[in-house]
């Protein structure tokens, strides 16, 4: 009553106000007063929430959603905004929307499960569940409770290594206990695993059933495998007096990004063991520490060239490259250390030398084998997080004191490790009767070539960086920029590093985590040759269908030799077939795993953006000259035109756009302007400035592109066009061509492309060579050039064209823009990075990372009115899948032509939702446990489909997917004149996250639906589109979160649909643990769509 007379009263704020409907009760910190109208008058309240944490947990929002949504029922309106204030005073506010549909699906959980729990246990009945393990587990109090009920049913998960979804393939063929597993008939296949995967796990078993009888610790030396040098055993190096042993500690949520808090390392001085842990409590710090590391690691090499730094599982060496690249420092050490080999994971020694009779390979389950039992108060790496962020609430020396012990602990056991493997290496060469060979060290020296043109980077990053302060708080907007520019010096750098050393992870890896890499193909099996292509000979491979990024055309390498296995002649992914081109008389082993090879030089792009910061050294950022148009988009001024007359609704842009920076809220268009034309005008106005454009789905970006370029070559100006890919160019060159022919215009155009890449529309000459392409400029011959950035960064092209158009440019990096723009005066960017993301594999600096729209954007979700176009209308989407895609990613702005409300698929019934398969259904079966549902009609619909233990195939949703698609086909679908046909396969599209769905639904579909992965997809459409999650929850996923419920990946799936969208998962997939923010509002999306 107090609350609520205060907040009638008008009160500013409210201090502990009590917020209760009978059911939920909460005192929240604040209400503070803003401006809207409610049921109070003109004014509303809206939460805020004080927290001592230094960051804002996904927990503490929960709660700010219950809060917000009981004083929703006091003030009649929702809040539009939450607050939380953190220790130190930092104020951070979120959108409401972006978390309420997983709050309610939350806490609409909550409130069934209570219910459900009362009823039963009032019934004297146990509520159902089966404690599989999941990640929580490290850190829950219930942990002993349910490995007993584990031990007790003698439950598969307990076999070291073991995946839930080959749990799931064993249960189904029978297989239900550890020792039913290693009982099994060696030999015997299971579907859905491999050889190979299967017989380690049968051994695994084996040896942990013996050593429950014998009570002790077993091992066993894998035997060697000529086919796979310098693995297991043979990977140990020599040791050497100055090895050091490496561990670090690292809380993923504190702050944004995480922070690594400790990194201890452990040497050998004349005998003693000393021990040296370097503390961070926050980013300045972190960076700080890691340099001390890193130099400390220097130091020895100079004393020990021979020296290792030996550490267990790969934590290690991918927060050294993180943090290499965040922090823009020691980037050239980390470099050294990684190429010449000094970083030894242990882990893949003992994966790939030895087995033990161990539920789990964890560092702490092994020291049995080689020292006493630890009796620290710490034990584990979650209980470490949860110390240090005890620490952060209360800082007690104490606590820091205990978490060095157990880093100390975890150093030691790594050295103790290392000599027990050191002895069973003596165990096996007496066996042998030889010795066995060492890991060979690579030189970690550059080349000669490679290390001047660091050098000179590295001198012109601390030139242009002169003077600029080092926290951005503390910088001009010139000076931001500058050190912006600074960071984009060495973005291909860092991105070709990370790409090697993936290559060399990859290649190090255990076999069955080849399987599992996103990347490579793991477990191929050769079958013979089967055809012959000019002078080569085509070699068969199977593989069990697994995520891969290899394609037709390249090479690949064999992940034990490094070196290359073939040329890809074909690859199919549905049935897992490889085929290989090798040399008739080519004599190398056959691959047991192929990976893509290492990366594409990137040299004219470092030297393009190299003269740029050349110029800005000498000229200034802002100044008049050339570079205008990347410069302008580094300081995010609005499009740079030729002085107009201001009118109503349109800006008159000086001849300096930052006069019009405080109207950047209004719009670049006319009253009543269509967007269409809009873009022609402005594009005509150009005057060495940067035009954004962002096209949502089905907003005709891409004819928009194609119009404002036809605009430009008829007034005689040359214009280029790039892209991140020669598909994406021929795309927006096939969309140019067509409007071309229609207006019998013969635009002239040259294409640097091979022919298979190239558009085959006979109005575009493909060109070769480089060379070729400037001898036509020269000539005069040509209005439009199309390339990729290998093209338009030569130094040969620079200032040859008049506006340079960069299609798709929220998936190109703000680095590759500022590498071609020299070769225009006038930059255009189309895209949406709203859509897919750009592919980047590097860390870098805030900022860096970006794509050039995402840097246009700066946060935003769509495309401020005074710095670029945002084409707000879509010909594709049916108003009712508009209207979700508009509200949870383009904060509603996006609407639909009225036309597109004609579009309407007839009703259909009788398409089920699929329950767990237990074997006994031939494939294809509609399972008898499903329920109806209405399947038909537009807008959105959710089959759920429940399934256990699936990681990136679903036989249970391919099911479901099959029987929706052959049920509509015939069906009658209205398009947008109003004409009605029969539905067609080809007028149905399904998508899936992962290469190994696609697989399993190409098999299955009618002919004719197409199939593919997201990003296949971008740019098309159909009547009907299906999105296929696969994995059956977050303890599945083969990728982490953000890579499954990728809102981009969400909008580009269900934006293909022009009438019908159809999301089939896992109900699990949305009861998902959410620790950030970020996985909230990704989560948010999912279960908005369920809504």
């Amino acid at each position: 009553a107090e609350t609520l007379a205060a907040m009638r009263g008008g009160a500013d704020a409210v201090y502990q106000a009590v917020l209760f409907d009978g059911t939920w009760l909460g005192y929240a910190d604040f209400l503070q007063r803003v401006d809207g109208p409610s049921a109070l008058g003109d004014f509303s309240y809206e939460v805020a929430d004080t927290k001592l944490a230094r960051r804002v947990k996904a927990g503490t929002l929960l709660q700010l959603c219950v809060y917000s949504e009981q004083l929703a029922c006091l003030q009649g309106v929702m809040p539009e905004k939450m607050h939380v204030v953190l220790g130190g005073m930092d104020r951070q506010s979120f959108a409401l929307s972006d978390f309420t549909a997983y709050h309610r699906r939350v806490k609409s959980r909550f409130e069934e499960f209570v219910r459900t729990a009362r009823v039963q246990l009032s019934a004297g009945q146990p509520v159902a569940t089966y404690p599989d393990p999941v990640e929580h587990c490290a850190v829950c109090r219930w942990l002993d409770t349910c490995l007993d009920q584990r031990h007790r049913d003698d439950h598969l998960s307990l076999v070291a290594e073991m995946r839930r979804d080959q749990t799931r393939k064993l249960g189904l063929a029978g297989i239900q206990t550890v020792a039913a597993l290693a009982a099994s008939q060696p030999g015997a296949p299971v579907r859905g695993i491999g050889t190979k995967p299967l017989e380690r796990l049968r051994h695994q078993a084996r040896l942990q059933v013996l050593g429950r009888l014998t009570g002790e610790l077993e091992y066993d030396p894998i035997p060697e495998d000529p086919e796979l040098p310098g693995r297991g055993l043979r990977a140990l190096p020599l040791p050497s007096p100055g090895d050091l042993f490496f561990d670090m500690e690292g809380d993923p949520f504190v702050a944004e990004g995480g922070l690594e808090y400790l990194f201890g390392v452990l040497e050998v001085v004349d005998g003693a063991e000393r021990f040296q842990p370097f503390w961070a409590h926050d980013r300045s710090e972190e960076k700080v520490a890691f340099e001390r590391f890193v130099d400390l690691v220097m130091d020895r090499l100079v004393q020990h060239p021979d020296l290792h730094v030996y550490h267990y599982a790969s934590y290690e060496p991918s927060a050294l490259k993180r943090l290499a690249g965040i922090h823009v420092t020691r980037e050239e050490e980390v470099d050294r250390i990684l190429r010449g080999d000094v970083l030894v994971d242990l882990y893949q020694v003992v994966r790939q030398g030895v087995r033990v009779a161990t539920e789990s390979y964890s560092l702490k389950k092994l020291e049995p084998l080689f020292m006493p039992a630890r009796h620290d108060a710490i034990q584990d790496a979650a209980s470490s997080i949860a110390r240090y962020e005890e620490w952060i609430r209360h800082p007690d020396p104490g606590i820091l004191e205990a978490i060095a012990d157990y880093n100390r602990a975890d150093c030691v056991s790594t050295r103790k490790l290392r000599a027990w493997l050191e002895e069973r290496r003596l165990e096996v060469a007496a066996r042998l009767g030889r010795e066995l060979g060492r890991r060979e060290r690579r030189d970690p020296e550059p080349s000669k070539g490679q290390s001047e043109a660091e050098a000179q980077t590295a001198a012109l990053v601390q030139a242009v960086m002169e003077g600029v302060p080092d926290l951005q708080h503390d910088r001009t907007p010139e000076q931001h920029v500058r050190w912006l520019l600074a960071q984009l010096l060495g973005w291909h750098r860092r991105e070709n590093r990370v790409e090697w050393q993936d290559y060399y992870r990859r290649c190090g890896l255990a076999e069955d985590l080849l399987v599992e890499d996103s990347a490579a193909i793991g477990g191929l099996e050769y079958e013979g040759v089967v055809g012959t292509v000019a002078k080569s000979d085509v070699h068969r491979y199977r593989f069990e269908p697994q995520d891969n990024k290899i394609l037709v055309g390249k090479e690949v390498h064999d992940a034990a030799r490094r070196k290359s296995a073939g040329k890809v002649h074909a690859i199919d992914n549905e049935h897992g077939l490889l085929d290989l081109r090798r040399g008739k008389k080519s004599k190398k082993p056959h691959p047991r795993a192929v990976v893509p090879t290492a990366p594409i030089f990137t040299t004219e792009q470092r030297e393009a953006i190299a003269r740029v910061a050349r110029w800005v050294l000498t000229n200034g950022i802002d100044a008049p000259g050339p570079y205008r148009a990347i410069r302008d988009l580094l300081l995010r001024n609005p499009p740079r035109r030729r002085t107009v007359a201001p009118r109503e609704g349109v800006i008159g842009v000086a001849a300096d756009p930052r006069e019009a920076r405080s109207e950047l809220k209004e719009s670049l268009t006319a009253s009543g302007e269509l967007p269409l034309t809009a873009a022609l005008r402005l594009v005509r106005e150009l005057d060495g400035g940067c035009l954004p454009v962002q096209g949502p789905p089905g907003s005709g970006k891409t004819y928009a592109g194609a119009a404002m370029i036809l605009e430009l070559v008829a007034t005689g100006k040359v214009v280029g066009v790039t892209g991140y890919s020669h598909s994406v160019i021929r795309n927006l060159l096939e969309e140019l061509c067509r409007q071309a022919g229609q207006r019998n215009l013969q635009v002239r155009i040259v294409q640097k492309a091979e022919e298979d890449d190239a558009c085959v529309s006979p109005m575009v000459e493909c060109i070769e060579t480089n060379e070729e392409v400037e001898v036509a400029l020269d000539a005069g011959r040509m209005d439009v050039v199309a390339g990729t950035a290998w093209l338009f960064a030569r130094a040969q092209m620079e200032g040859r064209l008049d506006t340079l158009f960069v299609d798709e440019a929220g998936q190109v990096s703000l680095a590759n823009v500022a590498a071609v723009a020299g070769a225009a005066r006038n930059l255009v960017l189309l895209g949406d990075p709203q859509q897919l993301a750009q592919p980047s594999k590097g860390s870098h600096p805030p900022g860096a990372e970006l794509s050039a729209l995402e840097h246009v954007l700066d946060g935003r979700a769509t495309m401020p009115p005074g710095l670029g176009l945002f084409l707000e209308t879509t010909r594709r989407l049916h108003p009712k899948v508009c209207t979700f895609v508009s509200e949870v990613v383009y904060e509603g702005r996006l609407t639909a032509e009225p036309f597109c409300g004609r579009q309407d698929l007839a009703e259909v019934a009788n398409v089920s939702g699929v329950g767990p398969r237990d074997g006994s259904e031939p494939t294809g079966a509609i399972s008898a446990r499903a329920r109806a549902i209405t399947l038909g009609g537009t807008g959105l619909r959710y089959l759920p489909v429940e399934h256990a233990g699936n990681r990136s195939v679903s036989t249970e949703e391919v099911e479901i997917v099959r029987a929706a698609a052959m049920s509509l086909l015939g069906r009658s679908w209205t398009d947008q004149r109003g004409d009605t046909r029969p539905l067609e396969p080809a007028d149905i599209l399904v998508l899936a996250p992962y290469n190994a769905q696609v697989a399993a639904l190409a098999h299955e579909v009618p002919k004719g639906v197409r199939v593919g992965t997201v990003d296949k997809f971008q740019g098309q459409q159909a009547p009907v589109a299906f999105y296929s999650m696969a994995s059956s929850s977050a303890e599945d996923l083969p990728r982490n979160m953000e890579f499954l419920y990728s809102l981009n990946r969400l909008n580009v799936a269900v934006s293909r649909a022009q009438g019908l969208a159809v999301l089939i998962c896992s109900p699990k997939l949305l009861d998902v643990r959410c620790r950030t923010p970020q996985q909230m509002r990704l989560a948010n999306a999912l279960c908005r769509f369920v809504e």
